[in-house]
């Protein structure tokens, strides 16, 4: 038989202080077995003086069932609403059905909240718990998947809710052990690596998702604990979170050496890094999680790169959050959405959340107007942020200009202010970027890359000048008009290798090396130069006011605000 997690003591300790001081319990989860594994070990003499068969189970359409055995009691032929009114009748003690049973278990109850006369009976039976007319171990559980969020106004402060807490990593670890899932014999020496590399992959999922994606794996690996089971393991995870809607899991293999440029934020991330990978030492030096960074900027510039690069470094999941989902049709859903996005998050921590375009959730196209709607958002985000007590690194990324509520410092760790690469940016984006065509054999047999360090530094030259002529700033090209460059004089010169290859096929001889060289680069720039970002001018409109673009915008908002520059000063 499979082994199972063992009953979190917190939790425990939680439930047997609800059922001793309190009449109505809820529990909000979908996970019954681990809920009656629970009851099980507390309804002891020793513990709270009762046994399990002081436990009776409801099924939803009102059955009595044995609690261990779950088979219907042929004795009870009764609903759910006359158990309530049993239980608020005038003499609840005398009551044939109190004197063998303290705690009722009703699963899958909420259904019943839309009933008022069921409402209505809670009421009655929580007022006349409270004047002593009950043993204080009379409790009726509710158990259900819905959030708390979702318990009627009415009720919502005569409950006490009880959370079944994810894991630690300490449990996961111990789940995992050798007697749950022996070590495959040839990667004993990575033992050690591969569970604790497992471990953090299955971190923020609940007991019974955990043992789920275990069960799956081990089927695909024979049952043993291989490399391929981490793989295995965050395909599984990955199929948990898709589930949501909102939120994806993004693969990143980016490390911080493959971004051109940014140094200071990727500096500044670094030892950020070092202080996530402690997380939890952080209670005893008494510091506060880390709460993210804002990286505002220029289109194209790298925000998104450094995401994946920083859930890289941390050596967390990287979830992306899509805020073009977030907005619902009918009233409240737009608000419930982002409740469940971030609910997600905080299962998969610690984690990076990266939110991309965030000024399209929170701010509008222009950071103005005021909007209901997000204007509630941006509350519950914030407030969200403020009072999160799970490791979710934020990487909020807008290139559009944002409401000054949302920037000021103290919202996250810090703001960055990405611009247009400087020339010594440009140089190490266009050497990492045609780098890549000088990786394998097989390139090399194709393409004779004539391009040396000078080379580079006069192409990544050509690359500057706008219509800015201002000396104060950079107008370039962006990081990913810098790409597009070498990506399209690369694929223009394999198409002239496969041309010259075919023509010599016909000859019978073998395919030629086409050769690259700075000319190519430069004419290629030439020719999109006009077209880059930091050439875009605004428009006027009919009453001749001009439109500026989202360039000029966050240009204007980086002179006022003076944000944190993610790059170091340089010549441009």
């Amino acid at each position: 038989m499979a082994q199972t997690f063992k009953i979190n003591n917190k939790f425990k300790t939680q439930l047997i202080t609800a059922i001793l001081s309190s009449p109505i319990v809820y529990i909000p989860h979908f996970n019954y077995a681990y809920i009656d594994k629970a009851l099980t070990e507390i309804c002891n003499p020793d513990i709270i003086g009762l046994i399990p068969d002081n436990v009776a189970e409801l099924t939803e359409n009102g059955d009595l069932l044995d609690f261990a055995t779950k088979r219907p009691d042929e004795d009870w032929d009764n609903t759910i609403e006359k158990l309530l009114n049993i239980l608020i009748c005038n003499n609840p003690k005398e009551d044939e059905i109190l004197k063998t049973k303290s705690i009722f278990l009703i699963k899958n109850f909420f259904a019943k909240f839309s009933d008022a006369k069921v409402i209505q009976r809670l009421q009655y039976f929580a007022a006349k718990y409270e004047q002593g007319e009950y043993d204080e171990r009379t409790t009726l559980i509710l158990v259900s998947p819905h959030a708390m969020e979702e318990l009627p106004p009415e009720i919502e402060k005569l409950v006490t809710v009880v959370e079944l807490p994810r894991p630690t990593d300490a449990e996961i670890m111990d789940f995992l052990s050798a007697d749950n899932l022996p070590i495959s014999r040839q990667f004993e020496a990575q033992e050690s690596e591969l569970r604790n590399a497992l471990t953090r992959t299955l971190q923020g999922l609940q007991q019974y998702e955990v043992e789920q994606i275990i069960h799956a794996t081990k089927v695909r690996t024979g049952g043993r604990l291989t490399e391929k089971t981490i793989k295995y393991a965050l395909e599984e995870k990955k199929s948990i979170v898709k589930k949501s809607g909102i939120i994806e899991v993004v693969d990143t293999d980016v490390a911080f050496d493959q971004v051109g440029g940014l140094e200071n934020l990727r500096d500044d991330l670094k030892r950020k890094a070092s202080i996530f990978r402690h997380l939890d030492e952080l209670s005893k030096v008494k510091l506060p999680l880390p709460k993210g960074i804002l990286v505002m900027g220029m289109p194209g510039c790298g925000k998104s790169l450094i995401a994946k690069s920083i859930a890289n470094e941390f050596g967390v999941s990287l979830l992306r959050l899509d805020v073009n989902r977030l907005m619902g049709q009918y009233v409240g859903q737009s608000e419930g959405n982002l409740r469940k996005a971030l609910a997600t998050a905080e299962a998969a921590h610690p984690c990076v959340l990266w939110i991309d375009e965030i000024e399209k959730a929170f701010a509008g196209a222009n950071g103005g107007g005021g909007n209901d709607i997000v204007m509630r958002l941006m509350g519950h985000f914030l407030t969200w942020m403020q009072e999160r007590k799970t490791a979710v690194y934020i990487v909020a990324t807008a290139n559009d200009v944002m409401r000054p509520e949302f920037m000021r410092k103290g919202r996250f760790d810090e703001v960055y202010f990405v611009d247009f690469p400087t020339a010594t940016e440009r140089i190490d984006i266009l050497k990492k970027k045609i780098d890549h065509y000088r990786m394998t054999e097989k390139q090399k047999e194709i393409f004779d890359l004539k391009i040396d360090d000078a080379a580079i530094k006069e192409i990544a030259e050509a690359m500057h000048g706008g219509y800015y002529n201002n000396p104060q700033i950079n107008d370039g090209f962006s990081g990913s008009e810098i790409q597009a460059v070498v990506e399209s004089v690369m694929e223009k010169k394999y198409i002239e290798y496969l041309e010259k290859a075919d023509a010599n096929k016909l000859k019978n001889l073998a395919p030629e090396k086409v050769t690259i060289e700075k000319k190519d680069f430069i004419d290629e720039t030439n020719l999109i130069k006009p077209s880059v970002m930091a050439n875009q001018k605004g428009k006027k409109d009919e009453n001749g006011h001009t439109e500026k673009t989202s360039v000029e915008r966050i240009r204007d908002l980086q002179a006022v605000y003076k944000f944190r520059s993610a790059s170091k000063t340089d010549n441009k």
